[in-house]
């Protein structure tokens, strides 16, 4: 089936069934070809005419189009469906949502392709459920010149949708890195664990992201066993392992949602032997004051970095014009560079200064740290912040947008066949923090202005 192509995206239209033993003839082999020459910005199923789907159809479709991704980086995924067909595609991929989805195929013009005539005029509210999702949708509209207005919560949605052309409700804006099964609170990385616990954690978990959470500095990583029906010894014995070997790190391992009924006193005595920490619920230990300060003011990862490579300074450009043409769009002001030096971290410590760090790996490994004036954070970060935002929301908001910046790097550098995924940011609320963590490591300093204020972007591996 040929797709329709406008403005750079790409829309193929099925009719009635869409399974497995027909998909193969809505996008054949020579559609991906064709796609693969026209190289389109964007490219979706629409599921308008489209009565009924079952999972194997949708990956059958989503596999070729992720051929199209990985040659081109073209934006790929499904659009014009209602609610429940939109829950049922979520359900369906609970664990690997690798791919995008817009309301309908008019709202996903507006995230892809050249189609951004009036975009200023535009009245688009933006809600849903998922924080970090709403935010990175309403943060690529605004790097893309539109101004879309943030629904607070549901009520303030119902309140002000009357009003927009334009209401992105069931959409999630894919990312091309794969998104970990976790989530960060308080800079403490939390996993959530299900169901019956045995050896196929080895297997499930991805080892390479924690390993880089570790690199990034941090220092708590919480295993939240809420759900979880019971936990048998090889579950125990992994666990006790990324305790022994977090050690290295000054990390610690923390378990919560356990009791007599999900496993034995022997295996609980085997986690404490091993050094992980255990608590009744999660509200217990962030409610641990002396273990808390343990994950906002650690200091320097065990395992010093070895400093920016060749590699790593070929892709500097990329980084850093994905970087700074982020900040700009959102904070509204020009970045300036005043210096681009290797060397070690350096900066002014009399000024209120914010950092952040995320670290990256795949094809090139390293770390970014951005520093910011605080008064930049918070104009760049103003779309997440409400009036009354306290210091703490400044720095959940820090790590949000960086998370952003570190997915448009991602893009860009996958555009250039470098694929990278993501860590999830580390925040330092205090400028020495930063400075420990990369001490006596070299790399590349970006020094910028930014409406007479001082911005500090940092390369390292």
């Amino acid at each position: 089936m040929r797709p329709i192509i406008k403005h750079k995206v790409a829309i193929f239209s099925p009719i009635g069934f869409l399974d497995g033993e027909n998909a193969p003839d809505i996008i054949s082999p020579f559609d991906v070809d064709f796609l693969m020459n026209t190289k389109p910005e964007g490219a979706f199923i629409s599921l308008k005419k489209v009565i009924y789907f079952n999972k194997r159809g949708i990956t059958v479709l989503i596999e070729s189009l992720i051929k199209v991704r990985d040659k081109c980086g073209t934006i790929v995924g499904f659009c014009d469906y209602d609610t429940k067909k939109y829950k049922m595609i979520l359900d369906m991929f609970v664990e690997s949502l690798n791919f995008s989805l817009f309301d309908t195929a008019e709202i996903a013009t507006l995230f892809v392709g050249d189609d951004l005539k009036k975009a200023k005029e535009k009245k688009i509210i933006v809600y849903v459920e998922k924080n970090e999702q709403k935010n990175q949708l309403a943060m690529e509209l605004y790097e893309r010149g539109y101004s879309p207005t943030i629904a607070k919560d549901e009520n303030d949605f119902l309140a002000k949708r009357k009003e927009a052309e334009f209401v992105i409700q069931n959409s999630y804006l894919g990312k091309l890195d794969k998104t970990p099964t976790v989530f960060i609170k308080d800079n403490v990385i939390v996993y959530t664990l299900k169901g019956f616990v045995d050896s196929d954690i080895s297997k499930k978990f991805d080892m390479v992201y924690h390993n880089n959470s570790l690199k990034v500095g941090f220092k708590l990583f919480l295993f939240d066993a809420d759900t979880v029906s019971s936990i048998n010894v090889h579950g125990v014995k992994f666990i006790s392992k990324l305790s022994t070997a977090g050690a290295e790190y000054g990390a610690s391992i923390v378990i919560c949602g356990l009791d007599n009924r999900k496993i034995t006193k022997k295996l609980t005595n085997d986690l404490e032997d091993a050094g992980v920490l255990i608590y009744s619920s999660m509200g217990g230990l962030f409610d641990d004051s002396e273990i808390m300060k343990e994950a906002r003011e650690s200091s320097s990862v065990a395992k010093k970095s070895s400093g920016i490579t060749k590699k790593l300074i070929s892709s500097l450009p990329t980084i850093i014009e994905s970087s700074i043409k982020t900040i700009e769009v959102l904070s509204g002001y020009n970045a300036v560079k005043k210096l681009i030096k290797i060397q070690e971290l350096t900066l002014e410590k009399d000024k209120d200064l914010l950092s952040v760090s995320i670290g990256f790996y795949g094809d090139i490994d390293g770390i970014l740290i951005l520093v910011f004036e605080k008064s930049i954070a918070k104009d760049a970060c103003r779309i997440l912040l409400e009036e009354d935002s306290s210091e703490e929301d400044l720095v959940d908001a820090l790590g949000e947008f960086t998370h952003i910046i570190g997915g448009k790097i991602s893009q860009q550098l996958h555009k250039k066949g470098i694929k990278i995924d993501m860590t999830m940011p580390r925040t330092f609320e205090n400028v020495e923090d930063v400075m420990r963590s990369q001490k006596n490591s070299r790399g590349a300093q970006v020094n910028l202005n930014v409406d007479g204020r001082d911005l500090t972007l940092f390369l390292t591996k």
